[in-house]
């Protein structure tokens, strides 16, 4: 899928439609590669072409499809002479990401990292208007399963403060002062039992959810927004407890700066306590919401398939 600071992660559902494809795994047609304009002949280099792609595709009427009975074989470069390269590559360097951002996240640009301005993807502009492009608003919309149920776009982000130390969880796994940087989590990945939001604790701002635990505390991974890695599955309960649940399950209490498990059905009243403090809405949803009451998907395609 893609991420708001336009980057490619694997993931996997039931679903056929795939929201953005990887470098080398698509096929299409010629009158389509053309209508869409082709690749960005500004684009160099390795990456980036895939995301815009993708969203030409969806966005300018398009649609990805998974192919079940395709097999495509990648062969990775290694020491072996058999998988060297024969030629030299003579591309400048340029930022393909940002042009991605530039070119289609319109009002999502403000929660991005590393955009380029819009007269650098002026070439865009007459393909996007021959076939009446969409905003990146319905790209979101129509994977909202994705982006809303797993928790890339968080309705609230927050801090958590142990109730007993008076700190707060840092992205490190620990405990800190809450003024410090890299403070705010987010719920993330779909609960697999209700196909909602959420099943897991994610870190605004990055694409890493708490993963496993081990003696020095809760370790970030990449998230699996589809809620499938039983490693990433934590509960924030109404009683205030942090539940780690399925694979060394327990409740995460506070020792000093250090964080453990405990059983929780053998927690003290006042132990294992976490609030959410500084709770508000993300700016990125505040820009879906505003985007989505701006151009009315909902109303418009209130039957659109979600994944």
């Amino acid at each position: 899928y893609l991420t708001l600071d336009a980057d490619f992660k694997w993931f996997d559902d039931e679903s056929d439609f795939i929201p953005t494809i990887s470098g080398g795994l698509v096929a299409m047609s010629r009158v389509w590669f053309n209508l869409t304009g082709g690749f960005d002949e500004e684009m160099h280099g390795w990456g980036g072409e895939n995301l815009d792609q993708s969203l030409r595709s969806w966005l300018c009427g398009g649609e990805i499809t998974r192919a079940k009975s395709s097999r495509v074989a990648h062969m990775w470069r290694t020491s072996d002479r058999r998988t060297a390269t024969h030629y030299r590559i003579k591309a400048r360097s340029t930022n393909n990401r940002g042009r991605v951002v530039a070119a289609w996240y319109g009002p999502f640009q403000e929660v991005t990292r590393g955009g380029i301005s819009q007269d650098s993807v002026q070439n865009y502009e007459g393909f996007k208007k021959n076939l009446a492009c969409r905003p990146f608003s319905y790209f979101v919309y129509r994977f909202r399963k994705l982006y809303l149920e797993g928790g890339v776009i968080p309705r609230e982000i927050f801090k958590l403060q142990e109730a007993q130390t008076g700190m707060c969880l840092t992205n490190r796994g620990g405990l800190g002062s809450c003024t410090g940087s890299r403070l705010e989590f987010q719920l993330g990945n779909v609960d697999r039992k209700t196909g909602k939001c959420c099943s897991g604790l994610r870190i605004h701002g990055s694409n890493d959810c708490l993963d496993f635990f081990d003696s020095s505390g809760p370790h970030p991974y990449s998230c699996d927004v589809m809620g499938r890695n039983d490693n990433q599955l934590y509960s924030l309960r109404e009683d205030g407890r942090l539940e780690k649940k399925r694979i060394a399950a327990g409740c995460i209490i506070a020792s000093g700066s250090r964080l453990m498990l405990k059983a929780c059905d053998a927690l003290h009243s006042d132990e294992g306590i976490f609030h959410r403090i500084d709770r508000r809405e993300s700016k990125e949803h505040e820009i879906y919401r505003h985007e989505l009451e701006l151009h009315g998907w909902d109303k418009k395609f209130p039957s659109l398939p979600d994944d």
